[in-house]
């Protein structure tokens, strides 16, 4: 689901943010926003056909606002006329849901939910930086298990708040062998080894 960039504290040449840079750090524009989601044209060059790889549904991405950087999901992708050109440059649009922005505090990167500037007509879109993919996740120092590692970036692990985690109800869904009682026994096993005070109840009723 997620692309591997560079671990946090190191700047890659894909992550700069000058207006001038070469065309292969920019993935693409914003062309449309209505506040709750934006559109995203990009072109995917004939001889670059691997960045197509870089827009992939469930991926985030990064619009550059100057100060803020807005955090896109990507949710959508779609090549117009649906057809591919293997000799010629493939025009893109892709479609996120805009989660939130990160600001530097004290040159540290902060994520916070939510919009108060929305990306404007020809907004630069990248790759999000390592060190904003770490503050989205960052759990701020509350108690946390670690349940495996981001596939965007494995850099990064990937961790569950364990006091939020049991006063609200959630489910694990999915359809069949995409192992949801692995992941179930998973999340038991550490939740219980971070809080052994804690007494499981498990009803099997289709054995």
């Amino acid at each position: 689901m997620y692309v591997a960039t560079a671990v946090a504290g190191e700047t890659t040449s894909q992550e700069r943010r000058a207006g001038d840079q070469p065309h292969q750090r920019v993935l693409g524009h914003v062309v449309q926003c209505d506040g709750a989601r934006a559109v995203i044209a990009a072109t995917i060059d004939k001889d670059e056909s691997s960045l197509a790889g870089a827009w992939t549904v469930g991926k985030i991405i990064s619009i550059n606002l100057g100060t803020t950087r807005t955090v896109g999901l990507i949710y959508a992708i779609e090549r117009p006329e649906r057809r591919w050109d293997e000799d010629d440059d493939n025009p893109i649009m892709i479609s996120v849901e805009l989660i939130g922005e990160v600001r530097d505090h004290d040159g540290v990167p902060i994520f916070d939910r939510g919009i108060t500037e929305y990306p404007h007509i020809g907004a630069l879109a990248h790759r999000i930086r390592s060190r904003d993919l770490r503050a989205i996740y960052d759990l701020g120092g509350r108690r946390s298990v670690t349940i495996g590692h981001l596939s965007q970036d494995n850099a990064i692990e990937a961790c569950l708040a364990v006091d939020e985690t049991l006063h609200r109800h959630f489910a694990i869904v999915g359809t069949t062998s995409v192992c949801k009682s692995t992941a179930v026994s998973l999340l038991l096993r550490k939740t219980i080894a971070s809080r052994p005070d804690l007494c499981v109840l498990i009803l099997d009723p289709h054995n």
